[in-house]
């Protein structure tokens, strides 16, 4: 038998030669063929980020950082078609791409190690598992349910991998899996923004997609109805209550939030809620590492700040009142009022305050400039002013201070994120794209056909019969970014406007983040106050469980292409399926001891924040070894190696600098 043609092909075994399939061009075939990678990414993309860190983010801020999101989003979009390129040329995923480039398999496979940390953490059960509990107790967690929240986690977890044991091809039942989620949960919320979303709401979310360069600035203190936000300075310690008024009201423990103290360049964080547990207080790893917080005696002044801080602000709670104080140039500037149809903030009593004079006015038309032009600004945006960020920086010579990590974390997972979006090679590949079709799929452990994985991929010869081939495909994977692009953006939109329009201002603590939005429009329409908060938790449970299903395939599929492709003992264990599998069974022990020792939220940050140095290298990685194994002729466009490269050095720039922010 004649030995097949092959082409050499970095470290790994060279590839064979074979000619590539047409590329859908038009009719059913085209849309059903667009069902694929972007479908199932942008299911998975929506999810912790839009779902946890995007409420959250504009709760606190407004729409003023939804930028860095788009950013996010189209800079992926160049790194997502460099992986798929890659799959379409050869069959291969861009991970075992990596592989073949030098220093070489071994040395490869432990960087994927390294990076594969932030994937390992299991976010979307833990806080799929606050939403479940929400629905079970009626009401949002509270620190003494951790134990309810933490076991829901662990059994939703588990559950999460019965979709991959069963049903044929893995990516056929995830795309199910995405395609269904897509369609209920992008249908709830787009009834939700059509019907109950103001049009202010609206806009400031469409256009903050745009506000490039605007910065949120909160002010020294913030308080709307039955939501606070308070700085105070004694001597030479400053006091943060940041917290939410339980609708129960008018006793210390109904009030949950968090309480920081700062003294001597030192920083501590307690639970505002129960002052019996305020002795000491351990901080959390993420504390530890990007808040730098210590641990603190909780003394008889922090105490008594506390429980001022609570006595003024507690009559506000059902009030639809305000009070706006924003502490610069020497100056102390004060608004109080009514809050009208939920959003407009009108003054009713405008103060400017100094060291010698405290000027009172009936109406913003009395204030002089430039305090009228600083007060309008906070008012216009319910509390928050909007700045560049550029003229900030000049003026004050840093950065706004805003909870970096936090926004860091929106920024990381604003579409997909890390190592999930190497997933598009792979996703391109089990879907039989380009040279897919040669090379196979991972079956399923029960039920699936017998599919055989090569080893190694395929590649065609360069005639112009096979050039036009490859200028169709690479016209459909760019309609495939535009729909995960635009699934990104909206997916992201959606749970903001609900979060915009029922929590602004509220205070995001711990794991109830991402059942907040339930209570808002729940309280907001009593009569329906059951149906609303049912829905909204169930359509946030959609989000965050069909998220943890891919992130377990996610995990054990590219490390089964790794170690598939780099060993020839591991390809004589047997069928590709008991590798997946095997990997998959690690993943389940490393996940629940996980769920078991750390809280949900901490986990979705830590996470995230990793997820960016991930996603970084492997957008420069992919330069790489697309201009490394590629024939010149199916290499990227200088442009498109231009974008690759600035998302790479963004998403590792973004994380490195909170460390020293």
């Amino acid at each position: 038998m004649t030995e097949p043609l092959t082409v050499a092909a970095g470290a790994l075994a060279p590839w064979e030669i074979d000619n590539l399939p047409e590329p859908p061009r038009s009719g059913r075939k085209l849309w059903l063929g667009l069902i694929g990678p972007g479908v199932v990414l942008a299911g998975t993309s929506i999810g912790t980020g839009e779902w946890l860190f995007g409420p959250a983010v504009s709760a606190q801020y407004g729409a003023s950082l939804f930028w860095l999101a788009m950013i996010s989003i189209v800079l992926q979009g160049f790194a997502n078609l460099m992986f798929m390129r890659y799959a379409i040329y050869c069959g291969e995923p861009m991970n075992v791409g990596i592989l073949r480039t030098w220093p070489g398999p071994m040395a490869w496979i432990v960087f994927f190690a390294v990076l594969d940390v932030a994937s390992i953490l299991p976010y979307n059960a833990s806080n799929a598992a606050v939403l479940l509990a929400s629905a079970f107790l009626g009401r949002l967690p509270v620190p003494e349910d951790a134990t309810l929240v933490r076991g829901l986690g662990i059994a939703i977890f588990l559950v999460c991998f019965v979709p991959l044991i069963f049903g044929g091809t893995v990516y056929r039942m995830l795309e199910k899996i995405m395609a269904a989620k897509l369609v209920v949960v992008l249908g709830y919320l787009s009834i939700i923004a059509l019907t109950m979303v103001s049009a202010p709401v609206v806009w400031d979310v469409f256009t903050g997609f745009f506000a490039f360069g605007t910065v949120p600035l909160r002010p020294e203190t913030l308080i709307v109805d039955r939501h606070f936000s308070v700085r105070q300075v004694v001597g030479n310690t400053e006091y943060l209550a940041k917290g939410t008024w339980e609708r129960k009201g008018g006793k210390d423990n109904s009030v949950t939030g968090e309480f920081f103290v700062t003294r001597g360049g030192e920083k501590a964080k307690f639970n505002l809620s129960n002052p019996g547990d305020f002795g000491r207080v351990t901080p959390t790893v993420l504390d530890q590492i990007l808040l730098r917080t210590k641990r603190m005696t909780f003394d008889s002044e922090a105490a008594a700040v506390r429980e001022q801080i609570l006595k003024r602000t507690e009559p506000f709670v059902g009030g639809q009142r305000f009070v706006i104080e924003v502490a610069e140039r020497g100056e102390t500037l004060i608004a109080e009022g009514d809050i009208v149809n939920h959003h407009q903030f009108q003054p009713a009593r405008l103060r400017v305050r100094s060291n010698d004079t405290d000027r009172e006015f009936a109406s913003l038309d009395q204030v002089p400039e430039p305090q009228r032009a600083r007060l309008a600004n906070h008012l216009q945006h319910e509390g928050v002013a909007y700045v560049s960020v550029v003229g900030y920086a000049r003026e004050h010579g840093r950065l706004p201070p805003l909870d970096w990590a936090l926004v860091v974390a929106f920024i990381a997972i604003a579409g997909a994120g890390g190592l999930t979006n190497t997933m598009f090679s792979n996703y391109a590949r089990d879907k039989g794209w380009g040279m897919g079709c040669h090379v196979g799929a991972i079956p399923s452990a029960c039920g699936g056909i017998t599919v055989a994985l090569s080893h190694t991929g395929k590649v065609f010869p360069l005639d112009e019969e096979n050039r036009s081939k490859w200028r169709g495909w690479m016209q459909h994977i760019r309609r495939d970014q535009a729909i995960w692009m635009a699934a990104s953006v909206i997916g992201m939109a959606l749970p903001c406007m609900m979060s915009l329009e029922f929590i602004r201002n509220a205070s995001v603590v711990g794991d109830r983040a991402s059942a907040m939005s339930a209570e808002g429009i729940a309280s907001r329409y009593p009569m329906y106050a059951s149906l609303f908060w049912f829905l909204t938790l169930f359509c946030g449970f959609l989000v965050l469980a069909p998220g943890q299903v891919s992130t377990g395939d996610q995990i054990a599929r590219r490390w089964t292409d790794m170690l598939w492709n780099a060993s020839s003992r591991v390809r004589r264990l047997g069928e590709v399926r008991y590798i997946y599998y095997g990997i998959m069974a690690a993943y389940a022990v490393g996940g629940l001891i996980i769920l078991i020792k750390f809280p949900a939220v901490e986990i979705a940050k830590f996470a995230a924040v990793l997820q960016n140095i991930a996603l970084g290298s492997t957008a420069l990685m992919s330069i790489y070894v697309n201009r490394t194994l590629l024939p010149k002729e199916v290499q990227p466009s200088l442009f498109h190696q231009f974008g690759a490269l600035v998302c790479g050095v963004f998403f590792l720039s973004i994380s490195i600098a909170l460390f020293f922010i």
